[in-house]
């Protein structure tokens, strides 16, 4: 427990010392009183950006320097498995996020937004962790900066560009059994309807968004980040 503490601890720091928190607070703030003052604009597009783009872009780049500067271990730390170091991570680049919802939540509340909050929350969060999980992902495959630049480029606007275009109503219904493969979709799938305050989408597409979210996360996390903190550690020592 004191190792994972000291993990958090350096984790939070680091995206301090990279202005990573600064750059969430500063873009939280626009969106909000943009959210306050066009409270006629698709509140779900500020949402969705917080989700789909900014945790690919700032903790696959703080994952990056980390690597690259080999400070992802605390100098004075004991012996820590793979997942839990993983774990650190994903829960510290988590709380930064929690910046936008709370935020949000308070702005969609005062300009008297209906929906479930706590149902918004849970998936917020659900997407928010699994494009975290997205963004360590990136920065591990990536060779070099030029390659993480193009990687989470190619991501943002392929896969989440088109699931913000597709809740637009811009890509035809029909590409929704394509997109399956796109974490954002599947994200942007339960927020909509969250937001919206019915259940429109089919059971099926609601199941599949939850489950393949879920799976996603599993397969990247077990196949990519802990192997990859697993060699890191044993490199450490």
């Amino acid at each position: 427990m004191t190792n994972f503490k000291s993990l958090l601890f350096n984790d939070l720091k680091k995206l301090y010392d990279h202005r990573m928190i600064l750059f969430v607070g500063i873009l939280t703030f626009v969106f909000s009183m943009a959210m306050a003052v066009f409270p006629d604009l698709d509140q779900s597009n500020f949402i969705y950006f917080n989700i789909f783009v900014l945790p690919v872009i700032i903790f696959s780049t703080s994952m990056f320097i980390g690597r690259e500067e080999d400070t992802l271990l605390p100098l004075l730390i004991g012996k820590v498995k793979p997942m839990v170091m993983a774990f650190s991570k994903i829960l510290s680049a988590a709380i930064i996020e929690l910046i936008p919802i709370i935020c949000f939540t308070i702005i969609l509340n005062y300009i008297d937004f209906e929906t479930n909050y706590w149902l918004l929350f849970l998936t917020y969060m659900l997407g928010v962790i699994l494009h975290i999980i997205i963004a360590l992902s990136l920065a591990i495959i990536s060779q070099n900066s030029s390659t993480l630049s193009l990687s989470y480029l190619v991501y943002v606007l392929v896969f989440g560009g088109s699931a913000i275009l597709y809740a637009n109503g811009l890509i035809p219904l029909s590409a929704q059994y394509f997109m399956l493969v796109s974490p954002a979709f599947l994200s942007s799938v339960l927020i909509d309807n969250i937001l919206v305050g019915t259940t429109y989408s089919e059971p099926w597409l609601i199941v599949a968004s939850i489950v393949l979210q879920l799976g996603y996360g599993f397969l990247l996390t077990w196949f990519v980040i802990r192997p990859y903190f697993k060699s890191y550690i044993l490199l450490q020592r």
